[in-house]
């Protein structure tokens, strides 16, 4: 099936999919009750009672779960709001109205989305985020997390420079408040959509990255501006859209006419981009020396020996975890006693936390330097400018180079 936006009502969504068709996601932000008029007739929420709008949404989503495959999923942004002098707790009550159609609830985020309406009221301050109900449809569904970790370094804590065993390589996972601030006006050009809630491109983006892969259909019910759409068509996902209102219909095709091989471009781009591959290296990297030194201090202390050193040579191919890295221990012999030692030492935390599998050597020789960097037995960050082997501040030495300062990034 192709691409495709329906202007009819999403409460025939069974109607107008054909039977051989499955979504694998679904994004949407349904229409707020009784709030917001988007123009016309028989439309869900607004004018309706309370009761009705969730009947109306509850058969919605029983349509979409049927056609959605195992291992699907739901994304519905959705906020509270004020009736009667209290609040009417819709996030909740729709979730509990979905965990009867079938729909496990798997996660609750916050949209922290900055600007908005700035409606105020006794008891009821301005509004700054939304709810992000996340549902799927068995316990076993398609969920990337790795491709909207966080890997810039910007923006984690210094104490990555020190404890990479503490961070993930691919990068740091999305937590459950998400900061994307709303379109203005005019912030997408004269291409922009009108229209009352237009959600961030770059949410959307991360939810569709979450749970589909290229070629996948991802459904949008509410269609209204077409972020959803337009953002699966850049992704390279089929897309199908109900909306009502013909004229949003119209403008969506418009905008994504204008705007389909930019979206392509800056989907290829980021497919491309190497800085979570850099990101994951410098991380092996760290824990790789960081590894070497503290099992060398840790030996040392053992036998009462000040004069070992290691060297350390990463093992080609490494993909993934546990990484294998060759460790040459400089300055002794192999014996049943100091791999006792050894072995403890790296049973134990922090080293078993590190993920690597070590190769142990020993020599008694000292050890190639040939373009080899040197690091000492505090700091395996940064490598001893104008070192060399014999410094007794020199404990390892490895062709990795790393060169970090930790207040760089505070």
């Amino acid at each position: 099936m192709k691409s495709k936006v329906f202007h009819q009502d999403s409460r025939k969504i069974g109607q107008f999919l054909p039977s051989d068709i499955k979504i694998q996601t679904t994004i949407t932000s349904p229409p707020y009750f009784d709030m917001k008029d988007y123009g016309v007739d028989n439309q869900v929420g607004y004018g309706q009672e309370y009761s009705d709008y969730l009947n109306d949404l509850k058969l919605i989503f029983k349509q979409v779960y049927d056609a959605t495959k195992d291992d699907g999923t739901l994304w519905i942004i959705i906020d509270t709001f004020k009736r009667n002098n209290a609040i009417v707790p819709l996030p909740f009550d729709l979730a509990y109205q979905l965990k009867n159609v079938g729909w496990l609830l798997q996660d609750i985020i916050i949209w922290k989305k900055d600007k908005t309406v700035p409606w105020t009221s006794k008891g009821f301050v301005q509004r700054k985020f939304e709810y992000v109900l996340f549902f799927s449809k068995t316990p076993v569904f398609k969920y990337n997390k790795d491709r909207v970790r966080v890997y810039d370094t910007r923006q984690l804590k210094k104490w990555w420079v020190k404890y990479p065993e503490r961070y993930n390589p691919r990068g740091k996972a999305l937590d459950e408040i998400w900061e994307f601030p709303i379109p203005v006006q005019g912030s997408w050009g004269n291409e922009y959509i009108r229209h009352f809630c237009p959600l961030p491109k770059d949410m959307v983006a991360n939810m569709i990255s979450i749970s589909s892969d290229e070629n996948d259909i991802v459904l949008d019910p509410f269609a209204g501006s077409g972020t959803v759409l337009s953002q699966s068509a850049y992704m390279n996902r089929q897309y199908i859209g109900f909306e009502l209102n013909g004229e949003y219909i119209k403008q969506f095709k418009t905008y994504l006419s204008k705007t389909l091989k930019k979206g392509k471009e800056e989907y290829t781009k980021l497919l491309n981009n190497n800085n979570q591959t850099s990101f994951e290296t410098i991380i092996w990297d760290l824990r790789v020396l960081k590894y070497g030194r503290i099992l060398i201090n840790e030996l040392e202390k053992r036998i009462c020996c000040k004069t070992l050193k290691i060297f350390v040579e990463k093992i080609e191919d490494n993909t993934s975890a546990p990484y294998n890295v060759k460790y040459t221990i400089c300055g002794i012999k192999r014996d049943d006693i100091i791999m006792v030692y050894i072995n403890d030492i790296i049973s134990k935390p922090p080293l078993s936390k590190f993920e690597i599998r070590p190769l142990f050597r020993f020599s008694t020789a000292k050890p190639k330097t040939r373009n080899c960097f040197f690091y000492s037995k505090t700091n395996s960050y940064s490598y001893i400018k104008d070192g060399n082997v014999d410094d007794k501040k020199v404990k390892v030495i490895s062709q990795i180079k790393v060169d970090l300062n930790e207040k760089d990034y505070e």
